[in-house]
């Protein structure tokens, strides 16, 4: 899959769960988890993307795990989640940043 096709993808979905997550009910955590798991399915598409994706993914991952509803092990799973996306990003951070300093022999 192509990379701008991957960003349209994993756009749509937090569009869409932007859209759904205020309407979850304070109890409803199994609404929740559904959330929570569609964004673990989608974590290989999110980090393969992370340059174009990560400030919409943080963004979610914070949405979702202030939500009332959020469960103690939904909350472990995103924390787990939140250190893939933010490894992700540490690692091409640095390609990223014009004003990075360059590996030697670069």
């Amino acid at each position: 899959m192509d990379p701008v096709t991957i960003v349209t993808a994993v756009g749509g979905v937090l569009s869409l769960i932007t859209q759904i997550l205020p309407l979850v009910g304070v109890s409803n955590s199994a609404a929740i988890g559904s959330i929570v798991k569609t964004l673990i399915d989608i974590a290989p598409l999110v980090t393969s993307q992370i340059g174009s994706t990560y400030t919409g993914i943080k963004n979610i991952i914070d949405a979702v795990g202030s939500h009332p509803a959020t469960t103690a092990e939904q909350l472990t799973a995103l924390d787990a989640f939140d250190k893939q996306v933010d490894a992700a990003w540490d690692a091409v951070e640095p390609l990223l940043d014009p004003d990075a300093p360059q590996p030697q022999g670069s």
